[in-house]
């Protein structure tokens, strides 16, 4: 089974301590033996980030527009495709973040199956809160979709592993 990873990697104040944050959760992820699209979060800089996207969706194009297009295609190739669900961390604003996750609830509208969706948001971490956009999916409008706030690493982890247990069901 294959979970997209989707969070920002762009907007963070501190890209290292984010990738941290991806990487507990993506191992935790893998642990439980599921293939991981996202893993490129995990990068603590921009070329490093740019390394493991290559991993992932094969050579890049140089730096610029052409490249620009080419990723944005492939994420949203990847969240459309081949996945059984899809874990978003949304504690750094992001509006590509925000596409990816539009584009997994919308999957029915395209002919594509339904997955279970969970946002993770650490408590107090970005000063503006969380996103209205995120915040107000309500589960009468989005049943398959789990917004969880978490303090620490060990609560995020366990709302994973609880979403994980939820999915092998």
């Amino acid at each position: 089974m294959k979970i997209f990873y989707g969070a920002a990697i762009q907007g963070a104040r501190d890209r290292a301590e984010r990738a941290e944050v991806h990487k507990y959760l993506i191992e935790l992820i893998k642990k439980e033996g599921y293939e991981v699209f996202g893993e490129h979060t995990t990068g603590n800089s921009r070329e490093e980030t740019a390394q493991l996207l290559e991993k992932s969706i094969g050579p890049l194009p140089p730096p610029g527009i052409d490249r620009t297009r080419y990723v944005r295609r492939k994420m949203i190739e990847a969240v459309e495709g081949d996945i059984n669900a899809a874990v978003f961390e949304v504690s750094v604003p992001s509006t590509g973040t925000g596409i990816e996750i539009a584009h997994a609830y919308k999957r029915p509208e395209k002919g594509l199956p339904e997955i279970p969706l969970l946002a993770l948001y650490q408590r107090d971490y970005w000063p503006s809160d969380l996103s209205s956009m995120v915040l107000g999916i309500s589960e009468e409008e989005l049943p398959h979709f789990e917004l969880r706030f978490y303090n620490n690493l060990d609560e995020a982890g366990q709302y994973v592993m609880q979403f994980l247990r939820n999915l092998k069901r």
